[in-house]
């Protein structure tokens, strides 16, 4: 039971942007490619969370908690684009789902980083 509370910040990140995944709202934020530097960022804090509730909570490699983490990181913004166009003024997008996967590995090194820093 304790390994899974280990995941329950990727869990309520990723409720928080499934929801907020769900609205219908339109932006219009002149600056070019803004939108995808915040997929990138939000990715990589799920990934931050996902790497905290692999690395701390399974038992395996550390090259098998890497593939975990960035899997199902990868895997959990496929699902978001995929929900997204199903909510009306949002749609798919393979550039969007590029720029979650690439937050998906920069959470994952941040996290690697400040573990390692933090030696734990």
């Amino acid at each position: 039971m304790k390994r899974a509370l280990y995941f329950l910040p990727a869990a309520l990140y990723y409720a928080l942007i499934f929801y907020l995944s769900s609205r219908s709202y339109g932006m219009d934020i002149r600056a070019p490619y803004f939108d995808k530097a915040v997929h990138c960022v939000e990715f990589a804090v799920l990934a931050f969370l996902l790497s905290f509730g692999f690395f701390k909570g399974l038992k395996s490699s550390f090259r098998g908690k890497a593939v975990l983490t960035v899997s199902t990181g990868v895997l959990l913004g496929l699902l978001d684009e995929t929900h997204q166009y199903f909510v009306p003024l949002r749609q798919f997008e393979v550039l969007d789902m590029a720029f979650d996967s690439l937050g998906i590995l920069l959470g994952l090194l941040a996290y690697l980083f400040v573990s390692r820093k933090l030696n734990v």
